[in-house]
């Protein structure tokens, strides 16, 4: 009896020392079930995330992002914006998003010119800084599209898997790092 105790506490203590954490009751690899009952079970939790001084995320549970069927990352929109922001507005919710993380101790690993322009950005991750612990990546960028003629601007923030991020992005400077020796220049 003692050994099924043990064992089981051993093995609790080991899954909760391993799991991946990605936002909230949110943690890596979940199935698209388990995150959706999460998300269902704490609505509220994930509706408005306020940074302050009205920089309001929220998430959606159509916005999980999976791989494999695993639960890999989550897409943040601003509050109250479905309709899209002003180009100030954007930037202004890019800008203050990433105060926010580097005063909690998060570092910038990759700065693109435009990262925070709408009209100018033309990278294909936006900035991305990663937590102390290298658990978790924030990708911040702006979006710019035309409804009804229309143009309009949004921002977007996920919020990924460190190492699930680090083995898309390795795979794609290999692939670049690739094409360009075999552009024969």
């Amino acid at each position: 009896m003692k050994k099924a105790i043990l064992l089981i506490t051993f093995n609790m203590v080991v899954s909760l020392a391993f799991s991946q954490h990605i936002y909230k009751g949110l943690e890596y690899g979940m199935t698209a079930q388990e995150a959706k009952k999460e998300f269902r079970s704490n609505k509220a939790e994930y509706d408005a995330v306020d940074f302050g001084n009205g920089f309001v995320w929220r998430l959606f549970h159509q916005n999980f992002i999976y791989d494999n069927g695993g639960l890999v990352g989550v897409l943040f929109q601003p509050k109250g914006a479905l309709m899209g922001l002003t180009h100030s507005g954007t930037t202004s919710y890019l800008e203050f998003s990433r105060a926010f993380f580097e005063e909690k101790g998060y570092q910038v690993f990759f700065e693109p010119e435009f990262w925070k322009y709408p009209l100018n950005f033309n990278s294909k991750y936006g900035l991305l800084m990663h937590d102390e612990d290298k658990k978790i990546v924030v990708q911040l960028y702006p979006y710019s599209g035309y409804v009804n003629g229309a143009t309009i601007y949004s921002a977007y923030m996920k919020v990924i898997n460190y190492d699930w991020f680090m083995q898309q992005y390795e795979s794609q400077q290999q692939l670049l790092e690739l094409k360009a020796n075999e552009s024969g220049f």
